[in-house]
């Protein structure tokens, strides 16, 4: 019978005509999946992995240099000041032109510390190649989690190609963290939530927003995943107090952290940001220099609409994730969603950032694929290429009005794919999208909505108040400059540093008109007596030295330049001209310097320079009386920063400096020329504010207000006005000058 059957069907095949089979859909979708991630593989190294190896870009010597500075056993504490850093890069020889630390966290330099002893480009090397591996990694877990073929991954990973090409350009550490989100999924789905929620602490250490799993997990109910997020990032803080000092610590927490999740950070309107809380600044905030022309300045409405677009990003994300893990499958597409969420939501997201969407996409195109749902995983996968492309020649860079709306197309394209992701983890749901709007659930997610509404608005336009009355008073409003800071007054005239793309430059303002100094290197903290031909600056590169510099005429050749100090920084003359201070600073603490300018008019004084307060003071800031016969510097001998005085012609080598006064956390003294006022900045509430003191009587009046900050005054010769640098409507630290009345 079998013999039979066999014959019959030999005999049909034979007369069954062969049917042309000239394209076989398995194998020709194979090949053009070989096809397509040749091409990606082969962009990425052009685009990426060359250019990469062999040059430097701007965020990789920040992470090495403060990773060296860790090293050499500098203090941390003012690692986020923009000037204190950037002269810190000069001495190290590092070539990338504007160094800045804000506002990365304190522990992200761990994973550089172990390459800080190479030279930099050689360290990017390792890090370049650390990331290819960690890439790999990445993949591998990413098909455990999912099932999804390794081919298909590398296509997801390489067709996010302008992140990848940015993280590696500019040797970020997103690559890092993508491993770190993928290790978590795969340790969560693998019933070990305690070291997921670990894994997370960990990332959140590196790059803040994976703390808001612990949302998460609460939505979940699941405990011990929380537990070892909350437990873990305790200790992770703990340990961090440990390496870097309470100082540290405190300026990251009080000063950076709220400002960074406000979007405040480098140039805050920049289109490169693409994020909805640039569009809505762009749009509702003006500002003289990074946003002249917005549709209209209304800080109510940005003060509104910016926790009402968080709210509705987060809130239907974690209403559609399941409160319990019934279903493997959908919970790996919740995890991938919420991943992705978390991107959209962040105020200052760089293209760098989106590397981790490569997780996002490959666990919900595995629930895609798994369910059977392939043109879904095709749109999906078109939208995502899509978002990853660079879309930088398309968009306007600094538009106004209207026009500000073509400045933001990858946001557009971000939200599209976000809008898909959620509508598919609304089809995935077991409920009717319609039952679950009538459930009680819905009616507390409602109420969650509105608290993040309602508080977030509350904050923010309390955040608002203050920052843009110093708009009207600005002394120099120089077009494409992040900073103008560190007043010196000449009469009617004032001196000052800027950064320009060249670096830091000093400039002058006489009768409204600007003039540049070009010193040939790094100009730092201008200073001038009253009526006085000439000037001193700091110049650094590997070593900080003040110069002295003509103010009118021509200046001599760079390489001509008199040099006053070898090595100091921070010059402040005195009113009279006689006396030069300056800083010496050694592994980050400062120790106060003195030169006279004019020997032949000492009395017995050496006329050498003469120390007057040691490195034990940790001097940031100094300034002469009215007179020259002491002075006034602050200095972290403490906790916090606090102000000392020290006479002038103490004998040399034996420190002197008593406290000037019981005022906490004060900074950048300044006396008035007539001697009855001074000027100073004091923190309060992670903010430096503005404050007099009169001299007599020590009552204290505070200038301006606001979450911000107003550091560096300097007097006009009226002994009433203050020219100070302000960051108020900016990025933190990323002042600008305005004059205030300090004196009625």
């Amino acid at each position: 019978m079998a013999e039979s059957d066999s014959q019959g069907a030999s005999r049909s095949a034979a007369t069954t005509p062969a049917r042309p089979n000239l394209l076989r859909r398995p194998s020709t979708t194979r090949l053009l999946e070989y096809l397509l991630l040749a091409a990606l593989v082969g962009l990425f190294v052009w685009r990426a992995l060359v250019p990469a190896w062999s040059s430097l870009s701007s965020d990789f010597p920040n992470y090495y240099l403060v990773a060296r500075l860790y090293r050499q056993g500098y203090a941390l504490d003012r690692v986020y000041e923009w000037t204190w850093l950037q002269r810190q890069k000069d001495h190290a020889g590092l070539e990338n032109i504007v160094a800045a630390y804000v506002p990365v966290t304190l522990p992200s330099i761990l994973p550089t510390l172990p390459l800080a002893s190479l030279s930099v480009l050689r360290a990017k090397h390792c890090w370049m190649i650390l990331d290819l591996v960690l890439l790999g990694l990445a993949g591998m877990l990413a098909h455990r989690l999912t099932g999804v073929g390794g081919r298909r991954i590398a296509i997801f990973t390489f067709l996010c190609i302008f992140p990848l090409r940015n993280n590696f350009i500019f040797g970020q550490q997103h690559i890092l963290v993508l491993f770190l989100l993928t290790l978590a999924a795969w340790l969560y789905f693998s019933r070990r939530p305690a070291s997921s929620g670990a894994i997370l602490a960990l990332t959140a250490a590196l790059k803040i927003y994976p703390a808001l799993f612990g949302l998460y997990f609460l939505r979940k109910r699941q405990w011990r995943a929380l537990a070892g997020l909350v437990f873990a990032g305790l200790g992770l803080a703990a340990f961090s107090l440990w390496l870097f000092g309470y100082e540290a610590n405190r300026a990251y927490v009080m000063e950076v952290l709220p400002r960074a999740m406000r979007g405040e950070i480098a140039d805050p309107y920049n289109t490169h940001w693409q994020s909805v809380t640039a569009l809505l600044r762009r749009l509702f905030i003006s500002e003289p220099t990074f946003n002249p022309a917005p549709l209209v300045h209304w800080p109510a409405a940005f003060a509104f609409l910016q926790p009402l677009c968080q709210a509705l990003i987060l809130v239907p994300f974690l209403w559609l994730i399941s409160p319990t893990r019934d279903d493997a499958a959908r919970e790996k597409l919740e995890w991938g969603s919420y991943v992705f969420m978390l991107l959209v939501l962040s105020p200052n997201p760089a293209s760098y950032h989106y590397c981790v969407s490569i997780l996002a996409v490959v666990l919900i195109a595995g629930y895609q694929l798994g369910r059977g749902l392939k043109v879904h995983a095709g749109i999906l996968t078109l939208l995502y290429a899509v978002a990853s492309i660079s879309h930088y020649r398309w968009m306007a860079h600094t538009p106004s009005g209207w026009k500000i709306f073509l400045g933001f197309p990858r946001l557009y394209a971000l939200l599209v794919l976000m809008l898909f992701m959620l509508r598919t983890l609304a089809a995935s749901s077991p409920q009717p999208l319609r039952v679950r709007l009538k459930s009680r659930e819905a009616i507390a997610f409602a109420g969650f909505f509105l608290a993040i509404v309602t508080v977030g608005t509350g904050s923010a336009w309390r955040h608002l108040q203050g920052q843009f009355t110093n708009y009207s008073s600005r002394a120099a409003v120089i077009p494409a400059s992040l900073m103008t800071a560190q007043p010196a007054v000449s009469g009617g005239d004032f001196l000052f540093t800027t950064i320009t793309v060249n670096g830091y430059v000093l400039r002058k303002s006489a009768a409204g008109a600007l003039t540049s100094f070009d010193l040939g290197a790094d100009a730092f903290h201008p200073t001038v007596a009253p009526n006085a031909p000439e000037g001193w600056v700091e110049l650094a590169s590997t070593r900080s030295r003040i110069v002295r510099f003509p103010l009118r005429g021509p200046l001599p050749p760079k390489d001509q330049l008199a040099v006053e100090v070898g090595d100091g920084e921070q010059p402040v003359v005195s009113p009279d001209g006689r006396w030069l201070l300056f800083i010496r600073e050694r592994q980050g603490r400062g120790a106060l310097w003195i030169k006279d300018l004019r020997p032949e008019e000492s009395s017995g004084l050496s006329t050498f320079e003469r120390r007057l307060a040691g490195g034990e003071y940790d001097v940031l800031e100094a300034t002469f009386s009215p007179r020259s016969r002491w002075v006034l510097f602050s200095a972290r001998h403490g906790a916090r920063p606090e102000m000392f005085v020290v006479p002038v012609e103490g004998n040399p080598g034996v420190t002197a400096a008593k406290p000037y006064s019981d005022w906490p956390a004060t900074r950048y003294p300044a006396f008035s020329p007539d001697g009855a006022w001074l000027a100073f900045s004091r923190e309060q509430e992670g903010a430096w504010q503005l404050c007099v003191a009169q001299v007599s009587s020590g009552a204290v009046r505070q200038l301006t207000q606001g979450a911000c900050n107003s550091i560096t005054p300097a007097w006009l010769p009226d002994s009433r006005t203050l020219i100070y640098a302000t960051d108020c409507g900016r990025g933190l630290g990323l002042t600008a000058l305005a004059r205030i009345q300090a004196v009625p």
